[in-house]
Order: structure tokens, then C-alpha cells, then sequence
């Protein structure tokens, strides 16, 4: 059964934004088999693309996509799907992809996580707002961990420092829910086949819940490797980060990630389960 476009335009495309991206490379290769016109926007062409897709390379920091389209996928920043709904006539259902982050950082003891969560639960508060005024039907998708295409933040990033480090040091034994983006690309599919049904704003997590040094030894297995892990308190672990950012190194890791270590990353999927037949598979990376 194709997705459901609107049958009064029936030629007008799909538009996917962030369609390079982990999730984007799944859902397009899920969709060569559905008899759907795509429109693929993204900031760089891909190496392959998908054999039905248009590919539209734009920056959409500089602007919506001049694209008329019945449904859009929205992958990247919420600001863009925001961006994208105003300026679009024809929009009857927006699907878009946030984060189960909100859940978790709102609180944060770092005042720029804070900023980010306060800004993108405003932006979900916007888009589903200005959907519900234009009666667009809105599904909003807040995953947990995204991994599985070698290029995320998080699993690639641990799977890199695994590969230069011997004994790996942690602090905290809070348990993760990775989620593969060929899962969230089936469930995708699921919600433009299902319609108005998978309208509402759905937390997803894994098929697998797992404390976080068992994370790290399931990444380092995956890599080929074994890992010797180090228990430290996160005091040391914070003064070690520190002195690694005085030496110009880690960066972009901050203290409130190492605390976030003892906390559970998890979220209720059952919603998705019932309604949207989320399915998805053990973390296997």
C-alpha cells in the first residue's frame, strides 16, 4: 500500500528534508518500493541515491525549500519543518522528527543544554500550533539514541574513542535505549500509511534496554574488540574532562554528559507500539 497523498493532487511530490542524513538514507531505499514521487532536499547531493527521488541541494538554514508538496518529512531541525509549513499551501500532513532529549536535558545542570531543550520544546509547541490551525495533520516522533549508520553523535562517537582507548573509564550505570534508524524509517513508512491514525506526538525508544557500561561493551564487540572498563567516581571523571579541554582535546563533551551517565535515558514507547506498530530491534550495532 503506497504512503497517502492528497488524491485531489496526486502528482504533487514527497518532500524529505535531511534526506542524507542516517535516517534519510533508510527511508528513502524503504520507499523505492512505494509508487510515491519523492523530492529529497539536503545541504549536500549523496554519493547514491534513490533511483525515484528528485534530489533538491539547498541550505535550508538559508530558507524553506521552493517545493510545493501534500506531505513532508522533516529529518532535520525542527526550525526547518517550522519553516517549510509556512511556507507551504498545499501541506496536508507533516511528519517530523524530534528528540526524546527534551525528556531528559530540560533540566540540565549546563545552562546551554537547558537553552537547546527550552528552544525545541517551543518549536514542537509552534509547529503543532500552526498544524492545528491550518489543520495539517501532525505526526511528531521524539526518539531516544539514534545509531546504525556509522555517521551519529553518540554510538559512532563511543565506538571511535573505544578504538584509541585500551581502558575506557565510567562513572554511572544508567540504562539507554538505542534506536536503529532503519527502525525509525519503518515506522516512518507505518505513519504515512496509516494516516490521521499516527497523528500525535510519540516517545520511541529501542527493542533493548541496557545499563551503560553494557553499552560499551556491546560497541566494542561490535568493533572487533575487547574493552577494559574503568569505574571512576564522576568527580574524577569531571576534573580529567577538564583538563583534557585545557589541552584542546574532548571539547565538545561536557561535564553534564559524564552525570547524565547515572541517569535512564528511557522513555515509554507503548503508545507507538499500540497505535503505530513500533517494532523495533535489539541494540545490534
Amino acid at each position: 500500500m503506497a504512503p497517502s497523498l492528497n488524491p485531489s493532487d496526486p502528482g504533487a511530490p514527497l518532500l524529505v528534508l535531511g534526506a542524507s542524513g542516517p535516517v534519510g538514507t533508510f527511508l528513502l531505499h524503504r520507499l523505492q518500493s512505494e509508487q510515491v514521487m519523492i523530492m529529497a532536499v539536503s545541504r549536500r547531493q549523496p554519493e547514491r541515491g534513490a533511483a525515484q527521488a528528485i534530489w533538491l541541494q539547498q541550505d535550508l538554514n538559508e530558507g524553506a525549500a521552493d517545493v510545493e508538496a501534500n506531505v513532508l518529512v522533516s529529518l532535520g531541525p525542527m526550525r526547518h519543518a517550522l519553516a517549510q509549513v509556512a511556507a507551504g499551501h498545499r501541506l496536508g500532513r507533516v511528519i517530523a522528527l524530534s528528540s526524546a532529549s527534551t525528556y531528559f536535558k530540560s533540566r540540565s545542570s549546563d545552562p546551554a543544554e537547558r537553552s537547546l531543550m527550552t528552544d525545541l520544546i517551543d518549536l514542537e509547541q509552534e509547529l503543532t500550533e500552526v498544524c492545528r490551525q491550518r489543520e495539517i495533520d501532525l505526526t511528531l516522533l521524539k526518539p531516544t539514541m539514534i545509531y546504525g549508520s556509522g555517521r551519529d553523535q553518540n554510538i559512532a562517537r563511543i565506538g571511535g574513542l573505544i578504538s584509541r582507548l585500551r581502558l575506557v573509564p565510567y562513572c554511572g550505570r544508567g540504562m539507554r535505549q538505542p534506536v536503529h534508524a532503519d527502525d525509525l524509517a519503518a515506522l516512518i513508512v507505518n505513519c504515512l500509511k496509516f494516516g490521521r491514525q499516527a497523528n500525535g506526538t510519540f516517545a520511541v525508544g529501542g527493542g533493548e534496554s541496557l545499563e551503560y557500561p553494557a553499552m560499551l561493551r556491546r560497541v566494542a564487540s561490535a568493533g572487533g574488540q575487547t574493552v577494559q572498563l574503568l569505574r571512576l567516581p564522576v568527580w574524577t571523571m569531571t576534573a580529567m574532562l577538564r583538563l583534557a579541554h585545557t589541552a584542546g582535546r574532548l571539547e565538545d563533551i561536557r561535564p553534564a554528559m559524564l552525570k547524565r551517565q547515572a541517569m535512564d535515558l528511557v522513555v515509554d514507547d507503548q503508545t507507538a507500539r499500540d497505535r503505530l506498530g513500533w517494532r523495533p530491534r535489539p541494540f545490534r550495532p
